[in-house]
Parts: C-alpha cells; sequence; structure tokens
C-alpha cells in the first residue's frame, strides 16, 4: 500500500530551496519590468520645504539689490572693510605739481552713493540631490552708458564728466559721484577758479588732460589750471578719500590766477590755515608774489601732528588732506589734529 503524506507534513529542503530561487527571480523581473517603465520617480531625492524656501529667499534678495541703488554714505563707507586708509597716511601722493603714484590694484567693495553698480545674477542649476544657487558674474557694460543721468546730475550743478577719450567704469564713476555728493553745496560750487569755466574731471590711466598734454609724464592724480581750465585728472578707480584730496586742492585754489599756485600762500584764508597748523613759508610776501611754483619755496614745520610722505614737506597736500580726512572722516581728524578739524570746522561749510 502507498504512503500517502500527512497535511502536516514538511517539503523536503530541496524543494523549499527551489521555491525560494523562484522568488527571488521573479522580483528581479519584476523590478526590471518596473524601472523599464520609467516608474521610478520615488527613487530621487526631493528637496525639503526649508531647502525650496532658502532658494527662493535668495533670489528674491539678489533681486531686490539689483533693482535698489546703494545709498551708503561717506561715513558709513569708512567702516566697511575696504582696506580704505583712515587718512592717518596720505591719501594720494598727488600734489597740485607733483607727479602721483596712482593706486593700481582693484579696489575691494568699495560702496557709494547713489550709483546703482553692477550686481551680480543668480543662475539656479538642478542636481538629483537638492536645487543650489550659483552666482554668476554679468558681462560688464559700458559704464557711461548705463550711468549717463549721473553725468547729466553732475552737469546741471556746473561740475562736467568728461567721457570722450576717458576710461570710466562703474567703480571709477561711483567713487566720483560719491566724493562730490560728501561735499556740502557750499563748498561744492566753489571748486576750481570760477574766472576759468566749470571744473572737468577726466579718469585716464596716462595722467592726460583735456589738452592731451601729460604734465607728468604719465599716470598721476592732481588737478590743475596750467591750460587756463579747472581740471581734475585721476587715475582709474581711485578710493573716494583719494577724489576728496584732489577736490580740496581745486578748493584751495579757487582764487589763485591759472598755473601759479605759488599765490596760495598769500591768500587770508590759506595764511589762517598755515598759522592754525604750524606751518611757515621762510619767503616774504613779496617774495612769494614774484614765485610761480610752490614747491621752489622753502617752509618750517612747528606742529605737532604730522602727515606722512609728500605732506611732511607740501603746505598744500596737509590741506589737501585735512580737507579730504575732514569730510571722509571728521571723527578720525577730531582725533589726530583737532587744530585741523576746528580750522576746517570754523571754514567750511558742512
Amino acid at each position: 500500500m502507498a504512503h500517502s503524506p500527512s497535511f502536516n507534513s514538511r517539503p523536503s529542503a530541496r524543494y523549499a530551496g527551489e521555491r525560494r530561487w523562484l522568488v527571488v527571480i521573479a522580483a528581479l523581473g519584476f523590478f526590471a519590468y518596473y524601472i523599464a517603465s520609467g516608474n521610478y520617480a520615488f527613487l530621487q531625492a526631493q528637496p525639503s520645504a526649508s531647502t525650496q524656501g532658502a532658494v527662493a529667499q535668495t533670489s528674491s534678495l539678489r533681486s531686490a539689490r539689483a533693482v535698489q541703488p546703494q545709498t551708503t554714505s561717506p561715513a558709513v563707507e569708512a567702516s566697511v572693510p575696504s582696506g580704505e586708509p583712515a587718512l592717518s597716511a596720505e591719501t594720494s601722493s598727488a600734489t597740485v605739481a607733483v607727479e602721483t603714484e596712482p593706486r593700481q590694484t582693484a579696489p575691494v567693495a568699495e560702496v557709494a552713493p547713489p550709483v546703482a553698480v553692477q550686481e551680480t545674477s543668480a543662475a539656479t542649476v538642478t542636481t538629483t540631490q537638492a536645487a543650489i544657487v550659483a552666482p554668476v558674474v554679468a558681462p560688464a557694460s559700458p559704464a557711461i552708458a548705463t550711468t549717463a543721468n549721473v553725468v547729466e546730475r553732475w552737469r546741471a550743478v556746473g561740475i562736467i564728466i568728461e567721457t570722450q577719450g576717458q576710461e570710466w567704469d562703474d567703480q571709477s564713476l561711483a567713487n566720483v559721484d560719491a566724493a562730490l555728493a560728501a561735499l556740502p553745496a557750499s563748498v561744492r560750487s566753489q571748486l576750481g577758479n570760477p574766472a576759468l569755466g566749470q571744473l572737468h574731471i577726466l579718469v585716464n590711466s596716462q595722467g592726460r588732460a583735456l589738452s592731451g598734454k601729460q604734465p607728468y609724464g604719465g599716470a598721476a592724480n592732481y588737478f590743475s589750471t596750467g591750460d587756463g581750465v579747472n581740471e581734475l585728472v585721476m587715475y582709474p578707480r581711485q578710493r573716494v578719500s583719494t577724489i576728496l584730496h584732489e577736490l580740496g586742492h581745486a578748493y584751495n585754489l579757487r582764487r589763485v590766477p591759472a598755473g601759479n599756485y605759488a599765490k596760495v600762500l598769500i591768500d587770508p584764508e590759506m595764511e589762517s590755515f598755515l598759522a592754525a597748523t604750524g606751518w611757515q613759508v621762510l619767503a616774504t610776501r613779496e617774495q612769494i608774489a614774484r614765485s610761480v611754483d610752490h614747491m621752489k619755496l622753502s617752509y618750517q614745520y612747528n606742529g605737532t601732528f604730522r602727515w606722512q610722505e609728500l605732506s611732511k614737506f607740501d603746505p598744500l597736500e596737509d590741506f589737501g588732506n585735512s580737507f579730504a580726512m575732514y569730510f571722509y572722516d571728521p571723527s578720525g581728524l577730531k582725533a589726530q589734529s583737532p587744530e585741523r578739524y576746528e580750522w576746517m570746522a570754523a571754514n567750511l561749510a558742512r
């Protein structure tokens, strides 16, 4: 009689093993079919709600900054970590009649009112993990084309920003704009000798005046009336404090005949500055009146505070430094040289 297994009996080990392999093969086949059908979106990591929000916020902030002009004042600018000297050293090596040493390194993030400097745009890059924002530097646009309003605004008050044949860029124009804006209208209206017409501002790396001449043979920052024109020539991308220094020369020489800079030493205002700060001109008034180049005269300094470099020896450079620091960092000037601060406060309207 044949043996019939009971319902409680277990299949052999061989049969169980074969069944497990069938299950594995079936699962692999189903998985392969599922992949081939394209229904595998569940494999992609989705960005979290917080990540999506961060991307949207970054984009909106960049958009807002791109359309809003920066309005940092010169006083605030002094606190920006841009490497700007506090004018305890020479703000500019430029003199009225001495070749300068231009700053040729690119400045770091100097901000200035009220020009909208080109902002970077943002491109969104998608990965299998999350969306991220990668900054892309926008191509530079011609500064004059994008900031013609700045040129026209200063032209309306008698200051000509020359564009023909010059090397303006966004930074150069923004810094000149900031320097001019830092001056009160009462001072700004007295830049240069009024008998010589309007003040012309040029930016080029050859130190060329409107006539094409190079008074110092190359790159220079200077104010000049040597051609019978009020000209302020700057190397590209100079700092606001350096531009203010040269504007100080334009103000200081406003009552001096064209190209005759020595005459400022017998101007009552300058005589007052010399007395207040400790300068003595080692020449009689008659000798000064016969002089043209102030650098050919001798001076003695008896003050307690000393600038560095050229301003140690030249009272016109001292005036330019004091003027620049008074409008750029007045508290710094007051701390370093109270007598210079008090003189500026008494003689220049802020």
